[in-house]
């Protein structure tokens, strides 16, 4: 390991937010500057994005089925209900994604209330 000792400790979350910041910035640069190489239709783009979905889709599987932290104290039906609902909404108006999310979220809230409060 680096010795950091050299940063007085009041300044050490500001000096790892700055390298986080900069890890992440250096990738968000090099695709800006190389997405204009690569072809949208091409077979590397389509594994790209096949990817993004299978990392979003483990995701939610995994905050359905196996949820950490405040979710793991509610029912699995609390979370699974509103997320097909969601899912539905999302299907059926697919020139706005936003909708079945925004709808996703308001029925989860309204169930956890629903269940605390009656």
């Amino acid at each position: 390991m680096h010795d950091l000792s050299f940063i007085s400790p009041e300044l050490m979350p500001w000096f790892m937010l700055l390298v986080a910041g900069l890890g992440i910035f250096i990738w968000r640069i090099l695709g800006v500057t190389l997405s204009s190489k690569i072809d949208k239709d091409g077979l590397f783009a389509k594994w790209i994005n096949a990817v993004a979905f299978a990392m979003t889709t483990g995701l939610m599987v995994r905050i359905i089925f196996f949820p950490t932290g405040a979710l793991a104290q509610t029912n699995m039906l609390e979370r699974l209900i509103p997320f097909v609902i969601g899912v539905i909404v999302f299907l059926c108006l697919p020139k706005k994604p936003i909708m079945g999310l925004l709808v996703g979220v308001s029925a989860f809230s309204t169930t956890i209330f629903y269940n605390q409060y009656f």
